[in-house]
């Protein structure tokens, strides 16, 4: 509706929005490309490879059952924690439906929003992918991330990457400066036509990531919230308001919000 649409258009009413949740309550993640590799387990990522198969394939309420909502924590500790636990970060197909089709909206508001385990990578609208991606930000330090583009996506403009854990692995370089990097036989998504624009959109069949031309509001579609002006590289973020419908894509990974691991 064009109502919602205008009260997403600044930075400071989203997040107001995501203050309406309540504080969170602790219950007890295309081809590969030849780049320099995460120090990643063989053994270890066919482990959780399998889980997240496992995972994709669950109903919400079996997804339910098995996960474990954790309380608010950066992006670093996120991955510092599922890497520690040898668990897996939900990613947002598997969020997606938990928020569209579960009804208990009580739970919900305990444990949203959160980190998903599935990162993505964009340009700004019309620029076309290089060796690099880098995301900056200023939070009291400053802060980047950087990502090296697979060399069959260099050159696309329009588009976003997508890459569920444990697929990819973050990198400290020192002075708060990260690099994502992909592990062996990684599984990249590519999202063809990614709006340039926030609003209403279809969906990627395989990630749940809004994609093609705006759309009505349904609920098949989905709000895609992304930084208009700027490159990212982060996780997709995943709240219960507007009914669980909005897809984050945004957040600066030095902001703390929840995360699910299973």
């Amino acid at each position: 509706m064009q109502r919602l649409a205008r009260s997403w258009t600044r930075d400071a009413r989203h997040r107001a929005a995501l203050a309406v949740d309540k504080p969170f309550r602790r219950y007890g993640p295309m081809g590969s490309q030849e780049v320099r590799q995460a120090d990643v387990q063989g053994t270890d990522l066919e482990r959780l490879r399998q889980r997240l198969k496992m995972l994709r394939e669950m109903t919400p309420e079996q997804a339910l059952a098995a996960i474990d909502f954790r309380e608010k924590m950066n992006f670093f500790q996120a991955i510092a924690l599922a890497k520690q636990e040898g668990k897996l970060i939900v990613p947002n197909i598997v969020h997606d439906r938990i928020l569209t089709e579960t009804k208990d909206e009580k739970y919900l508001r305990q444990n949203y929003p959160v980190w998903t385990g599935t990162l993505i990578i964009y340009e700004k609208p019309d620029k076309k992918f290089g060796k690099k991606v880098v995301f900056r930000w200023k939070d009291d330090i400053k802060y980047s991330i950087t990502f090296s583009v697979p060399e069959q996506f260099r050159g696309k403009a329009n588009c976003a990457l997508a890459v569920d854990y444990p697929d990819f692995e973050v990198l400290e370089l020192g002075n708060n400066k990260y690099e994502l990097k992909l592990v062996e036989g990684a599984n990249i998504h590519l999202i063809e036509n990614f709006p340039a624009k926030n609003g209403w959109h279809n969906l990627h069949p395989e990630t749940k990531i809004p994609q093609g031309e705006p759309v009505r509001e349904s609920q098949e579609a989905r709000y895609l919230w992304r930084s208009k002006d700027s490159s990212y590289v982060g996780l997709l973020v995943r709240s219960s308001v507007y009914g669980g419908q909005v897809v984050y894509a945004g957040f600066r990974a030095s902001d703390r919000l929840g995360v699910a691991l299973f």
